[in-house]
């Protein structure tokens, strides 16, 4: 068998492998994403696994056929409307594990409920800055400690109004099909009495999941069991109609849809035990509203940019002047110069020649980049026309000038050198420096 055969043969076969790869890996993976932490994005309107709301969020789009949905993209206390006197009754709902609202947006949605609106919140948890206004006053005594829950794999979901037809809807949270314990939350019912007017809605198995607290002329809708209003759940026809129930206590009116506010449930609760806990979200803080409006964010941007641009100049003029650190030098020179200067002063006039013409091509080689090499033993320059023409091209000094200061050293060279000669070769390679 040939080596392209061969090759062929190993290419097919690493083909068949990998296609058997990945089908394995394409049927090995899970068809869903069943998770439903914060990591994974549940109960976000874009999400089409099973935790997801997208489902609820297209079935609100149309649910008030005269009306519209509203989704909330920047600030639930600006995007919320503002004058309720004479327009139609709004609903603002939210759902997700839990939600964070700051101080503003907590006294707009307050304001908005109070002046006849509707709020659904369905999470895991709720915020005790805005439970301090819904149950204010306490049923003898009983003060809010956020949703109790109970762990399960099966629980029952039924509605007081309206009563569905078998009044009992099972509802289980599961993974890849298979069914595993939840926790689920219910409001204590040590929170409703008499004497005060929420009343419960809905259960899960004998605890209250789902409840009216009314405020000024709204109510607030709290339900605690998000996982019902999901796409696993809506998909399926008996949990569909407890979360139409649940949707049906909506005044008919524009639907705000809020996900800004929504936030992981250890946060939530995290926040509302902030006794010794830093919490996760920023705390506000005394320039939080001149930031939320535009004209005060604005001002306050430009005296911090003023303010920086002033010491950064401040900074400047008051710098320590900085020292000028002398220019290195090449103190090969110097040395040249000085053994120069030995050779004149013991007439040794070939000498004397042989360091200049050393210092004449290295100041050449480094100037110019041109490399005369010189014979240690004869003391010679081995040079040729070639070497003349660029050294002339380069220094701009004619070619029959350098010549003659080539001429010159090799005569001290060949013969013996006079006082004279060394003399001349200088004063030719000094004019070679000052014409050049």
């Amino acid at each position: 068998m040939t080596n392209r055969k061969i090759i062929l043969l190993a290419a097919l076969c690493a083909l068949v492998l990998g296609a058997i790869a990945y089908y394995q890996y394409r049927h090995g993976k899970p068809r869903f994403d069943w998770d439903d932490s914060w990591n994974k994005k549940a109960y976000k309107e874009s999400n089409t696994e099973p935790y997801g709301t997208q489902v609820l969020h297209q079935l609100l789009k149309g649910y008030f056929p005269d009306f519209k949905r509203i989704d909330i993209t920047s600030n639930v206390g600006e995007e919320l409307p503002r004058d309720s006197t004479g327009q139609k009754a709004a609903n603002y709902v939210f759902v997700g594990e839990a939600m964070y609202l700051d101080s503003l947006s907590t006294a707009r949605l307050l304001e908005f409920v109070q002046s006849g609106h509707t709020a659904l919140i369905s999470s895991k948890t709720i915020p005790f800055d805005l439970m301090f206004h819904l149950y204010y006053e306490e049923c003898q005594g009983n003060a809010w400690d956020d949703y109790s829950s109970v762990e399960d794999s099966l629980v029952t979901l039924s509605l007081v109004q309206p009563v569905l037809a078998s009044n009992a809807v099972q509802c289980y949270y599961s993974r890849q099909n298979r069914i595993g314990t939840y926790n689920w939350h219910y409001i204590d019912l040590d929170h409703f009495c008499r004497d005060l007017p929420q009343t419960p809605l809905g259960h899960v198995n004998d605890h209250i999941n789902f409840a009216e607290f009314p405020y000024g002329k709204g109510k607030f809708l709290l339900h605690t069991t998000p996982i019902a209003l999901t796409n696993f759940s809506l998909l399926r026809p008996d949990v569909r109609k407890y979360a139409e129930g649940v949707l049906s206590h909506l005044t008919p009116g524009d639907i705000y849809w809020d996900a800004l506010s929504r936030v992981p449930e250890a946060v939530g609760r995290r926040r509302n035990n902030r006794d010794g806990y830093n919490r996760g979200l920023h705390d506000e803080h005394p320039l939080q509203y001149v930031l939320q409006q535009p004209a005060l964010a604005w001002a306050w941007y430009m005296l911090v940019a003023m303010a920086g641009i002033w010491l950064f100049f401040r900074g400047k003029r008051r710098q320590r002047i900085i020292p000028v650190l002398a220019k290195n030098e090449n103190s090969s020179y110097q040395f040249i110069g000085t053994i120069a200067n030995l050779h004149f002063r013991e007439r040794n006039y070939r000498g004397l020649c042989q360091q200049n013409m050393r210092l004449f091509l290295a100041r050449i080689r480094e100037r110019y980049g041109l490399v005369a090499p010189m014979d240690a033993a004869t003391g010679a320059v081995r040079i040729d026309a070639d070497f003349v023409q660029r050294l002339s091209v380069t220094s701009e000094v004619p070619a029959t000038q350098i010549e003659e200061i080539f001429r010159q050293y090799a005569a001290t060279v060949q013969y013996e050198p006079t006082e004279d000669m060394a003399v001349q070769l200088y004063l030719a390679m000094e004019k070679f420096w000052k014409e050049k």
